[in-house]
């Protein structure tokens, strides 16, 4: 018997998202202005504690594990300063994104070998009816590769600076 070799499907890509649409997910709650955190698991601990304490994951020890272990996978520090650590998890109703700052820089293991000084998570339902966590991973990787938006990101004082930054930004 012969076998034909397997065919595998183009891989297509995530549905591309707006800037309006990104700016829908952030919420003022859900901005820390400084983290106080100098390695990748405390920044990471510190944001998760934030999700907690603003009632967004029902179990910190949950999603601190569900996070650890795609850092395992390969870091999220993606270079530039940016870190987008992410993660679906049974313990969030719906899809979250949180913003940090670190003034000082964390190593964060990123790509580039580089202190980060933005952090962008996401939290995902495993069920997520909206299919909105790829292409908001999508995005965040896109707008945040314009240098000019990471220096306004790194300067603005609260989460009105930084959707005003990103409504001014390039919008697709």
């Amino acid at each position: 018997v012969r076998l034909s070799r397997m065919r595998y499907a183009e891989a297509r890509p995530a549905p591309s998202m707006t800037n309006k649409q990104l700016i829908s997910y952030l919420h003022s709650d859900l901005f820390i202005p400084d983290l106080k955190a100098d390695s990748k698991i405390e920044a990471i601990s510190e944001m998760v504690s934030h999700l907690v304490e603003k009632g967004r994951v029902k179990d910190r020890r949950i999603v601190l594990e569900a996070l650890k272990t795609r850092e395992k996978l390969g870091s999220t520090g993606i270079g530039k300063g940016v870190a987008l650590p992410h993660s679906r998890s049974t313990v969030t109703d719906s899809l979250t994104l949180l913003m940090a700052r670190s003034m000082a820089g964390v190593d964060f293991e990123a790509l580039d070998e580089k202190p980060v000084h933005l952090f962008f998570m996401i939290l995902a339902p495993h069920q997520e009816k909206s299919s909105e966590y790829l292409p908001l991973l999508g995005k965040l990787v896109e707008v945040t590769k314009d240098a000019n938006l990471r220096k306004k990101l790194l300067k603005v004082p609260d989460m009105a600076g930084v959707i005003e930054a990103l409504e001014k930004a390039k919008a697709k």
